[in-house]
């Protein structure tokens, strides 16, 4: 059985490491219009949704729990 969270941790990690040789090997022209996209709507969009579902939702259901199990 796989574990999603170690994969969505991972998967994070990487896409974020991705991000910090972005702008360690920017040219200094920048990069093409090609290469901003990707990482401005791909990457970016990428890391923000794994954070989200990595870090936030667990906290967002333990909080419903003991908010309709207080009720």
């Amino acid at each position: 059985m796989k574990n999603w969270n170690k994969i969505l941790r991972w998967a994070h990690f990487l896409v974020g490491l991705s991000i910090t040789y972005y702008f360690y090997l920017m040219p200094d022209d920048g990069w093409s219009d090609g290469v901003n996209n990707l990482y401005k709507f791909g990457i970016v969009s990428f890391l923000f949704w794994t954070g989200i579902i990595r870090w936030n939702l667990p906290r967002i259901r333990k909080w419903n729990k003991a908010r309709t199990a207080g009720a």
